[in-house]
């Protein structure tokens, strides 16, 4: 009998915990599927959150400001949170269509769900409390700070009354001239002259919020503009959103500045509307330089002041060949500098060709090797180490003649003595005679050739004369014009003019 009451004892308390069991169950049940809804609630209210406070970055980003570290931190932090929610939420619906494929033990069941309760309410707590983070949250972490850049230069040498010109273009004085255009041939100097003045900048301090080089690209002009004063206010895109879109931005980032752009080594007339980059004018004070080989361009750039940067003198070009040369112990020997005063004459006061042949001969230390380079210069200078990269630069402003008429007539020139003033009249009448310009539909021949010769100086391919009814050519341009006419060197031997007529 006592056997029988205690196994009744036993089952009467088995049923009780079941029936507790179930009842905890339904507990864990009802739970997880409200926990499940207030997590979907609150990640949707997080990323709401989230997209506002993209909106607010992408906005500081136009007008030039930086997104702070902690935003970054945070961003991340709610993208793991992201992550950790859908996991959950997979979990659960996976959970969901086994039951209602199949019965499972309660007591499995209630133990699973335990855990995903377990998982879902910290993970709603983690983003409660980033959404209560959010509040406390600033975007802007301020300007850019690197709002210029210094430059690597090689020494300046004679330079100085230009450099005076351009830093009282740049004064807080002057804001009638807001575009400047520096012009003059190849291997003058321009960039060189820009980099200096950008640099002086950034050391004496100036009055712009933010300065902007840009090494401009012949094939990418516009687009290269909008890369690089994009990567210096630390905007961003996609690569495939357009130009329009970039320019919108770059537009909103700069109208509040005071910048002052750089363009170094323009070929091609660059629309600034099109880059996004607001014109200067009095009231922005804001200005926009740029170095080009053509002083037609500066026109068409709208440049209401044109500096054309000119050939050094003769006590600068001897002090740039010495200090490149830097054996001054070899300008001991009297015929080694006498052919060394040779070599920078020929060069014609052209800091490419200086520094070039300076570098060449800094080796050379008998005297028989500079009466040879003294030859192979008066002869045919493509020779000479280097002089290829010196043609190879002025070929770029030959490519760029607009038409093979006008690069017929720039070789014709070199037909005449090296230092020689062309009467341009004269000249004209040689074009006419030699049958390359033919009158057709009542153009005047005459007038025809003037306004050709105007096109070869304008690109800097021809210099005023003595006079200003004459033109010459400039020696190592000569020399280049030669190289040209007998097929880049490849005919040289059938080349009948010499390159001196002393």
């Amino acid at each position: 009998m006592d056997c029988i009451s205690s196994l009744l004892v036993g089952l009467a308390q088995a049923l009780c915990e079941s029936m507790n069991m179930a009842e905890r169950r339904a507990g864990h049940k009802t739970d997880l599927k409200q926990a499940i809804s207030d997590l979907e609630t609150a990640t949707g209210e997080l990323k709401a959150i989230r997209d506002d406070l993209n909106l607010r970055i992408q906005r500081d980003n136009l007008e030039g400001r930086s997104c702070t570290n902690r935003v970054r931190e945070w961003l991340s932090a709610v993208q793991a949170a992201e992550v950790r929610t859908e996991s959950i939420l997979g979990r659960f619906m996976r959970r969901e269509q086994r039951k209602r494929a199949r019965r499972r033990c309660l007591s499995c069941l209630g133990c699973a769900e335990y855990k995903l309760s377990k998982k879902v309410l910290g993970t709603l707590k983690s983003i409660n409390d980033l959404r209560q983070r959010s509040e406390d949250i600033e975007t802007d972490g301020g300007s850019i700070q690197e709002t210029s850049m210094e430059i690597p230069i090689k020494s300046v040498v004679g330079n100085t009354t230009m450099m005076e010109r351009v830093w009282e273009l740049l004064s807080k004085e002057e804001e009638e001239r807001g575009i400047i255009g520096i012009y003059g041939p190849g291997g003058v100097g321009k960039t060189t002259l820009m980099q200096s003045i950008n640099n002086e900048l950034i050391t004496k301090g100036h009055q712009y919020d933010v300065l902007i080089w840009v090494t401009m690209s012949r094939e990418f002009g516009e687009c290269t503009i909008q890369q690089a004063v994009g990567a210096r206010l630390g905007l961003s895109w996609d690569e495939k959103e357009t130009g329009e879109g970039r320019a919108f931005k770059i537009y909103r980032a700069l109208k509040q500045r005071r910048f002052l752009l750089l363009l170094d080594d323009v070929w091609e007339e660059i629309d600034l509307d099109k880059t996004g980059v607001p014109r200067p004018d009095r009231e922005n004070k804001c200005k926009v330089m740029f170095t080009t080989r053509s002083m037609a361009l500066c026109s068409k750039m709208g440049a209401e002041c044109k500096l054309r940067v000119d050939f050094l003198e003769k006590q600068y070009a001897w002090e740039l060949f010495c200090g490149k040369l830097g054996r001054r112990d070899l300008l001991e020997s009297p015929l080694i500098r006498r052919h060394a005063e040779t070599i920078v004459t020929k060069c014609g006061g052209l800091p490419l060709a200086l520094i070039t042949l300076g570098g060449a001969m800094a080796h050379r230390e008998t005297e028989e090797e500079w009466i040879h380079a003294s030859e192979v210069l008066n002869r045919f200078p493509a020779e000479m180490k280097g002089m290829d990269y010196v043609f190879a630069l002025l070929k770029f402003s030959y490519d760029n003649l607009e038409s093979d008429l006008l690069r017929t007539c720039f070789l014709y020139c070199a037909l005449f003595p090296e230092d020689h003033s062309i009467e341009i009249e004269q000249l004209v009448e040689y074009w006419v005679g030699e049958g390359f310009l033919i009158s057709s539909h009542g153009v005047n021949t005459i007038y025809q050739g003037y306004f050709l010769v105007g096109d070869l100086k304008a690109a800097c391919l021809l210099e005023t004369g003595d006079e200003k009814t004459q033109v010459k050519m400039h020696n190592v341009v000569r020399s280049f014009a030669l190289w040209m006419a007998s097929e880049q060197g490849t005919y040289k031997e059938l080349i009948l003019v010499e390159p001196s007529m002393d």
